[in-house]
């Protein structure tokens, strides 16, 4: 009886293999003969083939790089509470490192997936290869995940020609020398890509000419949510200290005006997001002076409005106004300027008319 059974198993492990396209070896690593993933235990041996896709190696996986020619897509599963149900915003608590340039999808491995998540995996796949189901795709994780080749025989499943196999994923890429950089996840609702901010920044005031002075530093903790903390220091051999008004200041001195630094007096937060740097903002004030007035006066306020571009590189147009409201303590937390009496009229006869900050 027991040899009837085990041989009925076999039959329908072998047919199975039929159906599916599931090759010996994929058999042999516990595959599910009902569904052809792999169903649990992800980090374990793989096999050396994915039945209708290409396995590859980390040269070729840089060639492909180099040339521009393919979809990158890693499917690590992060590590926390999964995504938001929300605001689609992945709420992990490690950051991942993967390859420049590529696109994280978690939770598209499984062997089981969630209609949410199958329709996910469906909806990135249709947008990276704007619709064409003839664009290389490349899967990916670390070595030894079966949720790569989960994802890969899921894209085949759903009719991809061109499917890639790199099963030893960043780990392979990493050992070769070649970098890795912090990636985000794209979003669970409307599968955009939040920016990241670098982990460290210059700051630079720029005179029209080009010619630049670093002022200081920027330190940014990117969070799940898509915004990020900050720490910033202003300050360095160019500024020299001057007691102006009753007031210290830190100065950058020339021969016809001072361009003094304002650190903002009040509780912030220190936190920022790719859609408002206000806080940023406030720690980036500065007053000018003519080098013959003897005091100072906020009345000659700048104020730079920032922007970020996709390179995680922030930007700061030089606007003009009125600092004297910082004179009384503000609400908690709140931004007393209003950044709609400040204006970019004459900034173009400043000293410094752009502010950036990039690694």
């Amino acid at each position: 009886m027991r040899k009837f059974i085990m041989r009925r198993i076999s039959l329908v492990i072998v047919f199975a293999a039929i159906i599916f396209g599931i090759p010996a070896s994929a058999q042999d690593y516990q595959v599910d003969p009902e569904t052809g993933f792999r169903m649990d235990k992800y980090r374990a041996p793989v096999p050396a083939s994915i039945p209708g896709g290409t396995t590859v190696d980390t040269a070729f996986v840089k060639e492909q790089h180099e040339a521009g020619s393919m979809v990158f897509i890693d499917v690590l599963p992060p590590r926390g509470m999964g995504a938001d149900p929300i605001d689609g915003y992945w709420l992990i608590t490690e950051p991942r490192s993967s390859i420049p340039g590529t696109h994280w999808l978690p939770e598209v491995g499984r062997g089981f997936l969630e209609p949410d998540h199958q329709a996910y995996l469906e909806r990135n796949l249709a947008r990276l290869t704007d619709q064409d189901k003839s664009s290389a795709l490349l899967f990916f994780c670390t070595a030894d995940c079966w949720q790569s080749w989960n994802a890969a025989r899921r894209a085949i499943l759903l009719g991809y020609e061109k499917v890639f196999w790199y099963p030893n994923g960043t780990d392979g890429w990493e050992e070769n020398g070649y970098e890795l950089v912090d990636v985000a996840p794209v979003n669970f609702v409307d599968d955009t890509t939040p920016i990241l901010f670098p982990d460290k920044a210059g700051i630079y005031l720029q005179e029209a000419s080009g010619a630049e002075t670093v002022i200081g530093t920027v330190q940014f903790k990117n969070q799940p949510d898509g915004t990020s903390t900050f720490e910033i220091d202003v300050g360095g051999e160019v500024f020299s200290d001057h007691f102006l008004s009753m007031r210290p200041f830190k100065c950058i001195t020339g021969d016809a005006d001072w361009f003094c630094y304002l650190a903002y007096p009040y509780d912030i937060r220190n936190t920022v997001a790719p859609g408002n740097l206000t806080d940023l903002e406030y720690n980036l004030l500065f007053i000018t002076k003519s080098k013959t007035e003897f005091g100072i006066d906020a009345w000659n306020g700048i104020y730079y409005k920032l922007t970020l571009d996709e390179s995680g590189s922030i930007t700061g147009a030089l606007n003009q106004g009125d600092l004297n409201v910082l004179q009384s303590p503000p609400e908690p937390y709140s931004y007393p300027i209003d950044t709609n009496e400040f204006f970019d009229d004459e900034a173009a006869r400043q000293r410094f008319p752009t502010l950036s900050i990039r690694p």
